[in-house]
This record gives C-alpha cells, structure tokens and sequence, in this order.
C-alpha cells in the first residue's frame, strides 16, 4: 500500500488491528507448514530466521531505497518462503504413496533438553503404530495362540486326537510423533492413513487420514 499521509492511517484502529494481526497469522501459516513438511528442527530455525535477517539487511538499506519500497521488500521477505511451499504443495497433483497404519498404544514421555539458558523440558507424544498389510500376518513363532483345533488322525493302528494351535505373529510397532491435539483425539484401535506426495518442485510433503474405530 502506499500512503500519502501515514500519520492519518496510523490513527485508524483498522491499520492497527491489521499490524498486531499479522505475526499471529504468519504463525499459523508456519504451523500449518511445519504439519505438511517434516523438516527438521535446524530446518525450521534457519526458515524462521532467514526472512527475519533479510528484513534487517533491507531496514539497514533504509538511505537508499524509498521506504514504500522498504516495506513491500520487508513483507516479501517473509512470505515468499510460505509461497513457495504453498504452490509446491498446492499444484501437486502427482499419485501419493499412501501407507496405513493400526494405532497399537500411545505414550507422551518427557525429555530433557539443554541450551544456552539452562535445562528444560518437552513432552513428546506418539503413536505406537503398525502396518495394515502386517495386522494378520500369520507366522509360526511364540507371541499369541488365538485359537486352536483338535482333531481324530490314525497313527499306525490306533486313533489319537492332536492339537493344532495357531500362532499369530504381531510385529514391532514404530513410532509415529503427533501434536498434544491429535495425541488426545485419538488413541489405540484407531487408523492411520499417510499419504507422501513428491512434491511439484520436488520437496515432498505428507497428508494424514486419521479415522476412528467407531
């Protein structure tokens, strides 16, 4: 926008509900991404802090460009990055590899963290999750016998009942990690479906089907 007599906007509750507004929605433009891209968190913090330095460099050019023009370079620093991944996302209509997955447990363990102000801790929280294609995988090996069969056989000349027993294998969980949100929503006996898209420019992002087991 450009103003011919900013005093006269910045009187307008308008202009200022629009200035302490936008950080919150920048925010929440991040989190979302954050969601679809797992990136990891030196990822994130270089994200985060690269518009924030190109924005002080062109504050510190403030002698030789307009301050109009100071501005729209300020905002642009910190959307095109958001952009960027919104049309990679947006305009990809490429076939998903998509993997279910059966919710066997949760837990939220807390960890301890250290950094240049001290100690502190974070609680995450997971999923214990197993593969669809794995749930009735049928295996001769010693984790559960469901169910069991007698029947007559003849061996040599006299008759003799034997049992058969049927063992059903349940394979490791892996670990699926989620927000305190969906940790609390769902729970064991619920499905998960991920979907992985390549990505138009090639930098692949997930989409979650969750479903509970009504």
């Amino acid at each position: 926008m450009k103003d011919s007599d900013r005093k006269n906007i910045d009187l307008y509750l308008s202009y200022k509900l629009l200035f302490l507004t936008t950080p919150v929605l920048y925010g929440l433009i991040l989190w979302k991404f954050f969601e679809w891209y797992h990136f990891s968190l030196s990822t994130q913090l270089i994200l985060f802090l690269l518009p924030v330095i190109v924005s002080f460099f062109i504050k510190t050019k403030s002698k030789d460009i307009p301050n109009n023009t100071q501005h729209i370079l300020q905002t642009m620093s910190f959307y095109s990055i958001p952009f960027f991944l919104a049309v990679n996302a947006s305009f990809d209509f490429s076939k998903p590899s998509s993997k279910g997955y059966l919710i066997t447990d949760k837990t939220s363990p807390i960890e301890e963290k250290q950094d240049s102000e001290g100690y502190y801790k974070i609680t995450d929280y997971q999923f214990k999750v197993i593969p669809k294609e794995k749930m009735n995988t049928v295996q001769i090996k010693k984790y559960e016998i469901p169910a069991s069969k007698i029947k007559l056989a003849k061996y040599k000349k006299d008759y003799e009942y034997l049992r058969s027993y049927y063992f059903k294998e349940y394979p490791k969980p892996t670990t699926v990690h989620v927000n305190r949100k969906t940790y609390h929503q769902f729970g064991k006996g619920d499905f998960l479906d991920i979907e992985t898209y390549p990505g138009l420019f090639g930098i692949k992002w997930t989409y979650y089907h969750w479903k509970l087991n009504d």
